[in-house]
């Protein structure tokens, strides 16, 4: 009777730390709203058509949640890009695009379908100085408050542009973190 009273006890401190250690500090939002800040890098493949290695954009993002998963989103960056001659260029663009949301608890992972632009702050006579193209990519947001996400995102886009008489193709392959807030 003792050993069966023991192993019961036992079960009930087992069930109370589990109880105790459950993160029920972070729910997730219901809010259809969010604006958020991100920093991320990114690489072009092959970085001779842009005459860009790579990149560090400053995102302001913001979107809506529609129905049943999905969402828009836009971004908006500010980026530090550096050139193959490894001189520094300011550059800006932004993507546009919607996401299917897989879960809507606390961690939300999802994929999305974008439209992205590129555009290189330089002279004239360097060109190609705008890029644009389809992407995707996938991400997961970590709710840490009731309206306050941190999320991690990958993406890939295909940047196409055109010089003289050639359509040229180059891929941007990136990733980043951001926080995001929900109204």
């Amino acid at each position: 009777m003792l050993a069966g009273m023991s192993k019961t006890l036992r079960s009930l401190v087992a069930g109370l730390i589990v109880l105790v250690a459950a993160p029920s500090w972070a729910t997730a939002s219901f809010a259809n709203r969010e604006l958020g800040l991100g920093v991320s890098a990114f690489g072009l493949v092959p970085s001779s058509d842009a005459l860009v290695t790579w990149g560090i954009p400053l995102t302001l993002e913001g979107g809506l949640y529609l129905e049943n998963g999905f969402g828009v989103y836009a971004r908006i960056p500010f980026m530090l890009l550096r050139q193959v001659d490894e001189s520094l260029r300011f550059g800006t663009g932004g993507q546009v695009g919607v996401r299917y949301l897989f879960l809507e608890e606390t961690v939300r992972p999802y994929i999305m379908f974008q439209v992205a632009g590129l555009y290189i702050f330089r002279d004239a006579t360097t060109t190609p100085n705008f890029f644009v193209g389809p992407g995707a990519g996938a991400g997961v947001d970590f709710f840490v408050a009731d309206s306050i996400s941190i999320g991690l995102r990958a993406t890939a886009d295909l940047y196409l542009t055109l010089t003289n008489t050639q359509l040229k193709a180059q891929v941007s392959l990136a990733g980043g973190v951001y926080a995001t807030t929900y109204f």
